[in-house]
């Protein structure tokens, strides 16, 4: 899941949140490591029976199968947004290449019309030297 808090934020800021999240969620496992092996030792035993280790095991395992969990949909996801992004300018890269060329052939067009017309006119010239060599002999 996306945490739209940091989406709009800077890399540097997003890189912090995630990394301040990641330990939040070590320490808070470690935690209840720490709680599970009190009371599985007898330190932590407040109902004096074994309930409290009935209570903390779920938790824990639903902690770190949360937290190890998204690590491969976190690289995944990254890898996905790297795809995009290199896509994104590959096809921005072909877009103005194209646009170069066009504006080429546009150009190249363009030159082609003034040269015919250019001929054009030469040939002109010759017509009508050719018509005055004509009237005046």
């Amino acid at each position: 899941m996306i945490d739209k808090t940091i989406l709009n934020t800077s890399p540097e800021k997003r890189n912090i949140a995630v990394t301040i999240r990641n330990w939040l969620m070590v320490l808070l496992t470690l935690l209840f490591v720490f709680l599970y092996a009190a009371a599985f030792s007898g330190n932590l035993d407040p109902l004096k029976d074994n309930t409290m280790l009935l209570r903390f095991e779920p938790i824990i395992f639903l902690f770190i199968g949360y937290y190890f969990g998204q690590l491969p949909a976190r690289q995944s996801e990254k890898t996905l947004k790297d795809e995009i992004t290199r896509q994104t300018q590959k096809a921005d890269a072909a877009q103005y290449a194209k646009e170069k060329v066009q504006q080429e052939r546009e150009t190249l067009e363009e030159k082609i019309k003034n040269a015919r017309t250019a001929l054009r006119t030469e040939k002109q010239i010759d017509s009508i030297k050719a018509a005055l060599g004509i009237l005046d002999s």
